[in-house]
């Protein structure tokens, strides 16, 4: 192969390249979803805006969740060591109330766990879960912006990763 024509065809490669980086770029993307309409097991809405001042970790899980129902217990932990300092854990349960309500008389939590309607997934993917799965958990700043998220299981580790730098 002569050079010109290997000069040539990478040449190609790069202009293809661009147009190609190009065309992802001004994709349009989808319009943001609107927070859904999140109750408490007591029927009360409670808009994530209430614990705003707060670090929060929203956490989006279901009973018939294994990997949900093995992080839990962290989060119970560091809600009891960190919300002095300002952290604060809001379960999101994909799942039926009456499920949700027993699970949760077996294995009580010190967080709220609320409930929404049938757009908390597509609220979530928007988030960022690009999955689709459970668990699924976002960090929100003291302002209430999203700083990070996880899907799958949130370990202590890297819970505690995400939010000491905006619990100082």
């Amino acid at each position: 192969m002569s050079r010109n024509l290997a000069y040539a065809l990478l040449a190609m490669a790069a202009l293809a390249a661009g147009v190609l980086t190009q065309r992802w770029l001004t994709t349009t993307r989808p319009a943001p979803v609107p927070e859904p309409r999140l109750v408490g097991l007591d029927g009360r809405a409670h808009p994530l805006a209430e614990w705003r001042g707060k670090v929060v970790v929203v956490n989006f899980w279901a009973t018939w969740c294994p990997p949900c129902r093995e992080e839990m217990p962290a989060f119970v932990a560091l809600q009891q060591e960190l919300s002095a300092k300002g952290l604060q854990f809001v379960g999101i349960a994909i799942d039926d109330p009456v499920e949700v309500q027993a699970y949760l008389r077996r294995h009580p939590v010190n967080y709220p766990v609320l409930v929404g309607d049938a757009s908390v997934p597509a609220w979530a993917d928007n988030l960022g879960n690009r999955l689709s799965a459970l668990p699924f958990s976002v960090v929100l700043d003291r302002d209430g912006r999203q700083v990070h998220a996880q899907t799958g299981i949130f370990r202590r580790e890297q819970v505690l990763d995400a939010v000491q730098p905006l619990l100082e």
